[in-house]
């Protein structure tokens, strides 16, 4: 994992399924396993998550989609990079 970033586990997590679901050509938002609000909502203040809680509330609460940010996928490549040996 990068140093620049001092995320949880769950937030890696978090970042690596908008990836798959991105790969798939898949929406991510409320109801997409392994995704939540309030993990998200960090992420995308430190731009690495486009988050949009446009949607109507309903029953459930509120309607939100996510999609990894330029910044979101350089992360996970760098996280996903093997150590270097000097």
């Amino acid at each position: 994992m990068p140093d620049d970033f001092d995320l949880s586990d769950r937030q890696w997590d978090a970042l690596g399924e908008l990836r798959r679901q991105h790969d798939a050509g898949l929406p991510a938002g409320r109801g997409t396993p392994g995704l939540h609000l309030a993990t998200l909502k960090p992420l995308a203040v430190l731009g690495l998550v486009d988050l949009d809680e446009s949607g109507e509330p309903d029953n459930r609460g509120r309607q939100w989609t996510a999609a990894l940010t330029v910044a979101g996928h350089l992360a996970l490549d760098q996280g996903d990079a093997e150590p270097t040996q000097p």
